[in-house]
């Protein structure tokens, strides 16, 4: 069964190591394209029609019909999907100049519930969840691949400065309340690399894309992250089961 892969922009570095792995590792033949970037997400871009998920979103139609063949997700075809994790939109609110996470218990900060930070994190993956969910209930049995490691932030690029405390905090947590939502329906994540963050978190400078990019990983990233996805099928292949646990 063929692979197919889309998602926002950090389907790009998949494609590119989907791309080496065909060529220099013998892997199977896949389908890699991005639909378009994360600022998409934060809007509808989906529904069902006639009992199949549609993209509702210009620019996510029109790529899924020249990069794939396809007006719909169906049921015999297998998605992985990189949507989520994508947590710069949250870490990078300029309110986190001044809050942080209660559990961080952070003096000078204007502490952030945990109810709060869950309420934020959903309504940032709201259509994202939406689009899942509508998968689900259609038949169709995705899996997710997880955006990087957040970037190490570079204040001369983003315009503020933010506490690399605070955008770990952020990211731990929203990655554990983004796996637990995606275990409550039986849809797997594969998570980065491990070898691919430093010990803070952060993605290494090896794997960023780097230069003026803010939070893209690059071609070794890549081939790393889809040599995880290709060990996450062979799993499911061999056990024939949809497995929850990260990758």
């Amino acid at each position: 069964m063929t692979l197919y892969i889309c998602g926002n922009s950090h389907t790009r570095a998949l494609r590119a190591g989907a791309m080496y792995l065909e060529e220099h590792e013998g892997a199977e033949p896949m389908v890699v394209f991005p639909l378009g970037t994360a600022d998409h997400e934060a809007a509808p871009f989906s529904e069902i029609v006639d009992g199949q998920v549609v993209l509702t979103n210009d620019r996510f139609h029109k790529k899924l019909k020249q990069f794939f063949g396809f007006s719909s997700f169906e049921p015999q075809h297998r998605w992985g999907i990189c949507l989520g994790n994508h947590n710069s939109r949250i870490f990078r609110h300029e309110g986190w100049l001044s809050a942080a996470p209660t559990w961080m218990n952070a003096k000078g900060k204007t502490p952030v519930s945990e109810a709060l930070f869950q309420r934020i994190v959903e309504d940032d993956q709201i259509y994202i969840r939406r689009f899942l969910t509508q998968l689900i209930s259609t038949g169709v049995r995705p899996f997710v691949i997880s955006a990087p490691w957040p970037v190490r932030p570079d204040p001369e690029l983003t315009g503020i400065e933010l506490s690399h405390d605070v955008i770990k905090a952020i990211d731990t947590r929203a990655r554990v309340l983004f796996s637990e939502w995606l275990a409550e329906r039986d849809i797997a994540i594969v998570a980065p690399p491990v070898e691919a963050a430093d010990e803070d978190g952060f993605l290494k400078p090896n794997y960023a894309k780097g230069g003026d990019d803010p939070c893209h990983g690059n071609n070794k990233y890549g081939r790393a992250m889809m040599r995880k996805v290709l060990a996450h099928e062979a799993k499911m292949a061999q056990s024939g089961e949809n497995v929850t646990r990260l990758a």
